[in-house]
């Protein structure tokens, strides 16, 4: 099982990943030309320098971050194996994230990318067989909608899944 992680925090980390390589065989070769000495090893510095050269930004807090999550061994920097299980997590979480957007997609009935009370309303009763009432839902709309503009948009909808479950 891999570490978790967050497509929200390594995004560029992601992008960067899936445009240059989807076999181990492209992993490698992104591996080498990030690895500056080829010492085997992605330093902090290396990875700093391979996404800029790639024209990548991410910040030095989330670079150090993904370095200290994804360092099994504790040597300061990624061998090739942890990059694997970088990209392999970043694979999981890309998923997960398109998953959400399909359910996201499918209960925003006019396709205007938000979700209204009476869409959600309906995709409760249809999707989880929850059939609520006016005050159920003024409720729910109350905890869902954080900007309070009458609709919930997909940053809201994905910190609030968890709600909807069966």
């Amino acid at each position: 099982m891999f570490p978790p992680c967050s497509n929200e925090r390594y995004l560029p980390v992601c992008i960067l990943c899936q445009a240059m390589a989807t076999t181990d065989q492209e992993i490698c070769a992104v591996f080498q030309a990030f690895d500056r000495n080829q010492d085997g090893l992605l330093s902090y510095e290396d990875l700093r320098q391979g996404f800029s050269k790639s024209g990548y930004r991410i910040s030095g807090e989330a670079l150090k971050e993904l370095v200290d999550k994804f360092d099994t061994d504790g040597d300061g920097a990624l061998n090739f194996p942890e990059m694997l299980t970088v990209m392999a997590c970043l694979h999981k979480s890309n998923k997960a994230r398109d998953d959400l957007y399909r359910v996201f997609n499918a209960m925003d009935a006019n396709g205007n990318k938000q979700i209204s009370r009476t869409e959600l309303q309906r995709s409760l009763a249809l999707y989880c067989d929850k059939h609520l009432s006016d005050e159920e839902m003024d409720e729910i709309m109350a905890q869902v909608d954080f900007d309070n503009d009458g609709y919930m948009s997909f940053k809201e909808f994905s910190k609030c899944i968890h709600l909807f479950k069966k």
